[in-house]
């Protein structure tokens, strides 16, 4: 004799923030045949990392590692040095990095700061890579409501394979926490913008993109943060740059460019770093 079946059970997505619940979806009752497997690109892995992150109820869940991710970077010098954000490249197996009208080449860790979220990578051959990306000197650090310029790769998976651009001011010269380590920018960024250029009136670096401010923030305040993002300080980079024997051109203010000239600057020395993790 065989069982009748049990009484159907349909899927209802609830959001938890800690063991509180923010809220919840309607029931799906033929999640059996709309479900489909995800893909394996840079905002399907960035959607699954998000998801898998806690579990219900909030309990923490290993953070499963992605596939594959991307992010930008800067060519500091005419040697293949790329500067990029640490977390970029922490778990990548391989790497391969291209301006917007080249091959991709492939690259390899050099050196790490976690501490810092920096690092450096080196193209494997020995082919010019963009131009060197000109550094404001340290003598002249960023300035509370100074206009600036971020260049990158943000949403490959979803957005165009172009390098876009955006512009805002610099809202703080402190990050999250006091972190004088870091400056609050008004430009938007977006997930694959990590690792790239923050550029002053002159087409200078004064800053490299880290993170935008969590969504999370937004079931703690009650709205969702606009434009608050993080870069990490000129300053820093260089000495950390300094201390690998990497040379980088430095100067200090220069003319300021219009916005179309800062993007023309900003692209020359601006690549798409791809990681594999597999």
């Amino acid at each position: 004799m065989i069982a009748p079946p049990g009484p159907f059970v349909g899927i209802r997505t609830i959001g938890y923030l800690g063991d509180k619940q923010v809220g919840s979806g309607p029931e799906t009752a033929d999640w059996r045949i709309k479900m489909v497997p995800i893909g394996n690109n840079p905002l399907s892995n960035r959607v699954y990392a998000i998801a898998c992150a806690s579990g219900a109820g909030g309990t923490p869940q290993a953070k499963p590692k992605p596939r594959s991710s991307s992010g930008s970077g800067i060519v500091v010098d005419d040697v293949g040095d790329v500067l990029t954000d640490n977390h970029v490249v922490d778990h990548c197996k391989s790497l391969t990095v291209k301006t917007s009208n080249s091959k991709p080449l492939v690259a390899t860790g050099a050196a790490t700061d976690p501490k810092n979220d920096l690092a450096i990578l080196k193209i494997a051959y020995d082919v010019p890579l963009g131009d060197p990306a000109y550094f404001r000197s340290q003598s002249q650090p960023a300035r509370l409501g100074e206009e600036v310029g971020v260049i990158g790769y943000p949403l490959p998976g979803l957005l165009s394979s172009e390098p876009k651009a955006t512009f805002g001011q610099v809202n703080s010269v402190a990050g999250y926490n006091n972190r004088y380590t870091l400056l609050q920018i008004s430009a938007p960024v977006q997930p694959g913008n990590s690792g790239g250029p923050v550029l002053d009136q002159s087409g200078q670096v004064i800053g490299v993109v880290v993170s935008q401010a969590s969504l999370a923030v937004a079931a703690i305040v009650g709205n969702v943060p606009q434009n608050v993002n993080f870069a990490i300080r000129g300053e820093v980079t260089q000495i950390f740059l300094a201390a690998r024997g990497i040379k980088i051109t430095t100067g200090r203010r220069r003319q300021p460019l219009s916005t179309e000239q800062i993007a023309a600057v900003g692209l020359k020395s601006t690549v798409f770093v791809q990681c594999s993790a597999e």
